[in-house]
């Protein structure tokens, strides 16, 4: 089968120039990521002339983001959730033409994101984080969407904002570690969540149902930068969609190759934990065409209407501001047929 996708990757991608296509991760490689790792491994970019970097944040301590790193011209892409594209595309900025940050693919289709607590750390529901302490990633929207999920369940919404001062799992770990000074964060139930369960943690998990939340994680690009790749986003997102077919019709096999080729700081990818996390994601990879990476415009524009209508989209000094049109967010015009 791998046999007749290569014949036909090297079809569609015409000429065999390499091209070389930066990817800056937002964690520490893990089973989001890991159709790139299963590309790679199976010789699916090189077979349409694309050599792919993964950049883990942990190669600079999480010193610059995916969004810094795509708008200053480090990474040709880079993996964030939508808010990112929302907070790139607010009507108080100034853009030259070309570096609008968009978003071009959506790693997963279905909600996978949760915030939890302990399940004998006296939170039992999101109503009961008011006066509680939620450690934060200082996501530009992040807790003004936690405080919403408090109200939507009949709280105040007055949640405390703490800084950790770690990153990624590390952030996690806080509340494992340090109960009574964090009492919630925000994880990947098949991640973290996977995680808590093989080491006999039992998590209360509050889901984002009660609010029209878009996706997560998004590829991003600049404008400008996409064009100018045109041919070669194309192909290296073909190739990229047959790998996250193959971790939905076989986790097992893609499990094993993300644990052979990628290093993750903070937590040993062990084939067990890593087998069940891509075993809890594979009907989370593809949309019900078949197709990875599709985005339907009905999704960003409840979600971006949300955040307007809640009086959520500000500047970083609480002013409020807008959004530039929904359907300029985002673009399937790079994804596969």
């Amino acid at each position: 089968v791998f046999g007749r996708i290569l014949s036909l990757l090297r079809l569609l991608s015409g000429s065999m120039t390499s091209t070389t296509i930066t990817v800056a991760l937002d964690w520490t490689p893990n089973t989001n990521h890991i159709g790139f790792y299963v590309a790679r491994a199976k010789g699916l970019y090189d077979a349409v002339g694309i050599n792919v970097e993964l950049v883990s944040p942990a190669d600079d301590a999480y010193d610059k983001t995916p969004r810094k790193r795509v708008e200053e011209g480090l990474a040709d892409l880079g993996i964030a959730p939508s808010e990112t594209v929302i907070s790139c595309n607010t009507t108080e900025k100034e853009v030259a033409e070309g570096q609008q940050v968009i978003a071009i693919a959506a790693l997963l289709q279905t909600q996978t994101s949760a915030i939890v607590t302990l399940k004998d750390g006296g939170v039992s529901r999101p109503k009961d984080l008011d006066g509680k302490n939620y450690a934060s990633y200082q996501g530009r929207f992040e807790m003004d969407i936690v405080r919403e999920l408090v109200r939507a369940d009949g709280g105040r919404g007055e949640v405390k904002e703490v800084l950790p001062g770690e990153h990624g799992l590390g952030i996690f770990r806080t509340i494992l570690e340090r109960q009574g000074e964090y009492d919630a964060t925000w994880v990947f139930m098949p991640w973290e969540g996977v995680i808590a369960e093989q080491s006999g943690l039992a998590l209360n998990v509050f889901s984002m149902d009660a609010i029209p939340y878009g996706y997560t994680p998004v590829l991003i690009g600049r404008a400008g930068a996409l064009k100018a790749k045109g041919d070669a986003m194309r192909s290296f997102l073909s190739a990229t969609q047959e790998g996250y077919r193959l971790a939905a019709s076989s986790p097992e096999e893609a499990a094993a190759i993300l644990v052979e080729s990628a290093a993750h700081v903070g937590v040993e990818l062990t084939p067990d934990m890593v087998r069940l996390s891509a075993q809890r994601l594979q009907h989370a990879f593809l949309h019900p065409s078949g197709r990875w990476g599709l985005m339907e415009e009905e999704r960003w524009r409840e979600f971006v209407g949300w955040l307007e209508a809640k009086g959520l989209v500000k500047d970083r000094a609480g002013k409020p501001v807008g959004v530039r049109p929904y359907r300029t967010l985002f673009s399937n015009d790079y994804l596969s047929p």
